[in-house]
């Protein structure tokens, strides 16, 4: 799919000359992007350079067709495997990364998850629960968060209308949310591996599964390339 949508890019530009340029509102955007960064740095270096790094991920994320949804519903339809490859080895770096950070945090068996950095929940049925109700919106959108807001910044006009769907759906959620925790999260066990066993067992047997992940994914593109 993304190699089908790079291709239509690609038309697309061949076709310049029946379109308008957009270099003025390239260059006009990032002026205004550059005065807001300014503007933000007087009054907050972090929120400043969160900005900055926001733009720099929405810039990735444009060119290289970056989504969740287009990661897991490619191999089935196209074969291609390259996002959910690329996922993988974001996983792999997060995982060395969050490994090194969490690492003094943690002494033998004693983990306090309300010092130890990063987000670290609970898992039961309410996580595969609204993981797959999750999927199923996303593959109706037709995107991810990060490719709905990409779509919006490429002037696709559908793409508002996920995003207030995924405004509605969060308000509820968050005003919903002492129900679900109440009858259901409450009673969810929270696992932290490094709790049970030690952390370099842990870190490097979660770099393998990640890496055995990526060679299987490679390999079924390769066959399904073959195939065609």
């Amino acid at each position: 799919m993304s190699n089908e949508i790079s291709d239509l890019i690609n038309q697309r530009k061949k076709k310049v000359n029946s379109k308008k340029n957009q270099i003025f509102y390239g260059g006009t955007l990032l002026i205004i992007a550059l005065f807001l960064c300014m503007v933000i740095w007087k009054n907050n270096h972090v929120y400043a350079l969160c900005w900055i790094i926001g733009i720099i991920i929405g810039i990735v994320i444009r060119y290289s067709r970056f989504c969740f949804a287009s990661a897991f519903r490619e191999p089935f339809l196209v074969g291609n495997t390259r996002i959910i490859r690329a996922i993988i080895l974001a996983l792999i770096i997060s995982s060395i990364g969050f490994a090194i950070i969490q690492y003094k945090y943690c002494h033998g068996n004693f983990a306090d998850y309300n010092v130890v950095p990063g987000e670290i929940s609970s898992v039961g049925i309410h996580v595969a629960l609204g993981a797959f109700i999750f999927g199923i919106g996303m593959i109706f959108a037709g995107g991810c968060a990060c490719s709905t807001l990409m779509r919006i910044g490429e002037g696709h006009s559908l793409h508002w209308v996920v995003l207030l769907g995924f405004i509605i759906g969060t308000l509820l959620g968050a005003k919903n949310y002492p129900f679900w925790y109440n009858h259901i999260i409450v009673n969810a066990k929270t696992i932290y591996f490094f709790k049970y066993f030690d952390f370099k067992i842990v870190l490097f047997g979660q770099i393998i599964v990640l890496i055995v992940l990526y060679m299987a994914a490679l390999w079924y593109e390769n066959r399904h390339s073959k195939d065609m």
